[in-house]
């Protein structure tokens, strides 16, 4: 159980407001990346570019994770500019303008999550410098209620997406698929390291490439709504900015969307991958090497020698 406790955390980081990761493709369709460098690593996302094949129309899925560094999300703010529309993902009430939230706004399970992660790892949070309100900003997510509405109509909660997505873990374990976990051992030594930041999120990043194969899980047997259903509607309001005119798009998704929705993209609407770039999202400096922590040896008692 120690295993999804820390990779619900890491869901919190990756996930959105609602989303959850889909399923792990071929290095070619990889949507999210860690990189070791000769001086520290990086967590990157992919911007993947996409083309009609008739019209010409491109459209970019931007990755977006919502804990990152804020040089990441201001890099975003400036890409944004070019689009003629950028559709985000945003499960909120219908009249909730979030190009103005409050500061002091309640948070999600999800978001309380994500701010803790945020301070525990001098990172930023997503909702507080990307610039929701640009005019070319498009709202192309489900409303609250159209979600509460939809998930109970599937019978959908999140204690039946976790046991969904352990079924799926276990089935891909039994095959010899999936990295080491976390170790308590690894985790307390980044809790009590000078540089507890910069450890914690190198554990993290790590797991982050697991989590679209852990999650694979939601996209059988029909889907979900936290999944599915949410791009159905992100490529609903794609198709209506298209019928408008628009011909240079993005699409601002957690990058756990993306495999669904290019697979859609190519098999109903006609797109072709054109190619992909990466930005990254965690820069992480070279980390300092850490005394090892050695568990204690016990000694057996001395056995008393018998009597004469």
């Amino acid at each position: 159980m120690k295993r999804y406790l820390h990779l619900l955390i890491g869901f919190g980081a990756l996930a959105g407001q609602w989303a959850l990761a889909a399923e792990a493709k071929p290095a070619e369709k990889t949507y999210l990346r860690f990189q070791e460098k000769e001086k520290g690593a990086a967590l990157e996302v992919g911007i993947i570019s996409m083309q009609h094949k008739v019209t010409g129309a491109k459209v970019d899925l931007v990755g977006a994770v919502h804990i990152g560094d804020q040089a990441f999300y201001e890099e975003l703010n400036k890409a944004f500019k070019k689009y003629d529309s950028v559709l985000y993902e945003m499960v909120k009430p219908a009249d909730v303008d979030p190009g103005n939230l409050p500061k002091d706004r309640p948070q999600s399970g999800v978001g309380i999550i994500q701010k803790f992660m945020k301070s525990q790892l001098d990172l930023a949070y997503q909702l507080d410098v990307v610039d929701y309100g640009a005019k070319n900003f498009v709202h192309a997510d489900m409303t609250t209620k159209q979600f509460e509405k939809r998930q109970q109509a599937r019978g959908e909660n999140m204690f039946k997406l976790m046991f969904k997505m352990m079924q799926h873990d276990l089935a891909q374990r039994s095959k010899g698929r999936g990295a080491a976990d976390i170790s308590t051992l690894e985790l307390i030594r980044a809790l009590l390291s000078p540089t507890r930041s910069v450890e914690l999120k190198y554990l993290l990043a790590r797991q982050f490439n697991e989590m679209e194969r852990i999650t694979a899980g939601l996209d059988a047997d029909g889907g979900s709504v936290i999944l599915t259903d949410r791009n159905k509607v992100a490529l609903r309001v794609l198709k209506k900015q298209l019928q408008g005119g628009k011909k240079n798009l993005a699409i601002f998704y957690g990058a756990a969307h993306f495999p669904d929705m290019e697979k859609r993209m190519i098999d109903k609407m006609g797109f072709e991958r054109k190619g992909v770039r990466w930005m990254t999202a965690w820069d992480l400096p070279a980390r300092k090497k850490l005394p090892s922590l050695k568990t204690p040896k016990l000694q057996s008692p001395p056995v008393p020698a018998p009597k004469q």
